[in-house]
C-alpha cells in the first residue's frame, strides 16, 4: 500500500515523506523515506529524524494493542 504523506515545516514548505506498507507473513512492514531538505543543516536533520522515530514508535504501539 501507497500512502501519499506529506508534512508541513514550521516554514510553512509542504515536505513529500513517501510512505509504503508491505505485507511481511502475518504482519507487516511500514517502509518511511525521510529526505534531508538542501537546507537543513545535520543537526536539523537529526532532529527530525528523532521526531520520525517517535512518530514510528507511537504508530507500532497503536498497531499492537
Amino acid at each position: 500500500m501507497r500512502l501519499y504523506h506529506y508534512v508541513t515545516t514550521a516554514q510553512e514548505v509542504e515536505v513529500y515523506v513517501p510512505l509504503r506498507v508491505i505485507s511481511n507473513g502475518s504482519g507487516s512492514e511500514v517502509l518511511l523515506t525521510l529526505f534531508r531538505l538542501p537546507e537543513m543543516s545535520e543537526e536539523q536533520y537529526a532532529e527530525d529524524l528523532k521526531l520520525v522515530e517517535q512518530d514510528l514508535r507511537t504508530l507500532k504501539d497503536i498497531l499492537e494493542e
